[in-house]
């Protein structure tokens, strides 16, 4: 499990980038990594400025209404793919 951060960590750095896309079972989240040693550890992640949207409302393209979140704390073992973008 602490191998998911430390793979995570090294794509977003390769990537130059902080704006992730995560997809899990049934959601799409898109939002900023708050790149904190103390707070992304384990296997657990913290977005900022967050967008979370069911599966069939992203892929209708009506993630825009999605709920938004200041701060959402994921956890990549559910995470089934991500993107930095």
């Amino acid at each position: 499990m602490e191998d998911n951060i430390k793979t995570f960590k090294r794509i977003m750095d390769k990537s130059n980038s902080k704006r992730v896309i995560l997809i899990t079972a049934h959601y799409h989240i898109t939002g900023n990594v708050h790149d904190c040693e103390d707070c992304n550890k384990g296997c657990c992640v913290n977005l900022t400025d967050a967008v979370m949207c069911s599966i069939e409302d992203a892929y209708a393209g009506e993630c825009e209404i999605g709920t938004r979140y200041d701060w959402l704390h994921i956890n990549l073992d559910k995470v089934i793919a991500y993107s930095f973008v």
